[in-house]
């Protein structure tokens, strides 16, 4: 577990030195990011909806990539960027700030994360299922919704799933799965509520 959290801090850390120099495009850090696994990209994405209040106009580009990249992480192939989103610039100082919060949270979720019930990762049915939860919430967190947690819903349960890839934990898989009963019950009420204000 040690190689893994200084991994992927290690990656935090050369992406706060790159912003130290300006702004990045996406490119750039996908080049940063991507060959240190496709969960930690994942986890980079997320992190900016962890708290209760939709960005506009960042959720849907971020669901679209998040799922990109789920599929390249079941097909075990290194992630791919359309052009069109290449040269999207992303600002240094939230590239900094989500970076730090990403450590923050590494710290304490690398005292209980440790390699378990790995057939959760690694038999492919299971993968299959793995990779409906990463683009099932994905879609979910695209949706431009003006509703408080509407991202953050979905959000933990694709942080859920990625650290269980980064770590082979199925435990965190298994909770990934627990919390789709949780983002189902969101949605569904925020649907019948829509049908009984109409």
């Amino acid at each position: 577990m040690a190689s893994l959290k200084s991994r992927f801090i290690s990656a935090m850390d050369l992406l706060q030195e790159e912003a130290s120099k300006g702004d990045l495009t996406l490119r750039r850090v996908f080049d940063l990011l991507g060959e240190e696994g496709h969960a930690v990209l994942v986890l980079f994405l997320c992190l900016p909806f962890m708290q209760p209040i939709p960005i506009p106009g960042l959720s849907t580009p971020l669901g679209f990539l998040i799922s990109l990249v789920a599929i390249f992480l079941f097909r075990q192939k290194a992630p791919w960027l359309p052009k069109k989103f290449e040269n999207l610039k992303i600002s240094a100082d939230v590239v900094i700030k989500v970076s730090e919060v990403a450590e923050k949270i590494w710290t304490y979720v690398s005292r209980i994360v440790k390699e378990r019930l790995t057939l959760l990762h690694d038999f492919w049915a299971f993968r299959l299922v793995n990779l409906v939860v990463f683009i099932g919430n994905a879609i979910l967190l695209s949706l431009p919704l003006p509703i408080p947690f509407s991202n953050t819903v979905p959000a933990i349960g694709i942080i859920l799933c990625a650290i269980g890839h980064m770590e082979k934990d199925g435990v965190f898989i298994l909770f990934s799965y627990l919390w789709c009963l949780i983002v189902a019950s969101f949605f569904a009420t925020l649907a019948m509520g829509a049908i009984h204000f109409v």
